[in-house]
Order: C-alpha cells, then structure tokens, then sequence
C-alpha cells in the first residue's frame, strides 16, 4: 500500500479514546512541571547576578523558596524511576546552589 493512499485509522470506543487522553495528559503534566521548575530555577541560579535576582523578589523570595522544596520533595517522590535522568539534572542543580539565608522578613539573601 503506497502512503499517498488514505490509511484509515482504527476507530476508538469511547473508552479507549479517554485512557490514550488520560495518558498523554500525565505524560504532558510531567513535562510542563520539570519544565517550569527548571525555567524558574534558571531565572535565579544562571541570571548574571542571581542576588540581584532575589532582591528584587524581596520579601516573597522566603515563600518561593519554601515553595520550591515542597516541590523538590514532589519531584523526587514522582519522578524516582520513571524519569530519573531528569531528576537527577534537577538535585544536581539543587546540590550546586550556594548557600543562602532567609531573612524573619522573608528577604534571602546568598552567604
């Protein structure tokens, strides 16, 4: 059968179109997490100055920074095993952050 033929598709119960949506939109999900986690990370840790960076977050970098470890706990609770090579550039960036203080007002600032 040549490709310039039409090909038909199988046609799906209606079940069986859910689950390949359901899956593709936890695949999906996965992603867009790993993603936006690294994008938001980047923003600070390769900015030309990341302590400029926190400055300007002022008193909300305390609650993004606490923010960020619950998601770093979720990451590795979800991630271990199924998409471990991507969890690992995660808790390697995390291992290389320099050490930062979190002021009573919320401001961070890097030691």
């Amino acid at each position: 059968m040549s490709v310039l033929n039409n090909q038909t598709q199988p046609t799906l119960t209606p079940a069986e179109r859910s689950a390949r949506q359901v899956k593709s939109a936890t695949s999906q999900m996965a992603y867009q997490l790993i993603e936006s986690w690294n994008h938001g990370w980047d923003l600070i840790w390769s900015s030309e100055d990341p302590a400029d960076v926190l400055a300007e977050l002022g008193t909300e970098a305390g609650e993004i920074f606490a923010l960020n470890e619950d998601i770093i706990v979720y990451l590795n609770t979800t991630l271990a095993g199924r998409k471990q090579d991507e969890l690992d550039a995660i808790n390697a960036k995390v291992a290389a952050k320099p050490a930062t203080t979190v002021a009573e007002d919320g401001s961070v600032t890097i030691d």
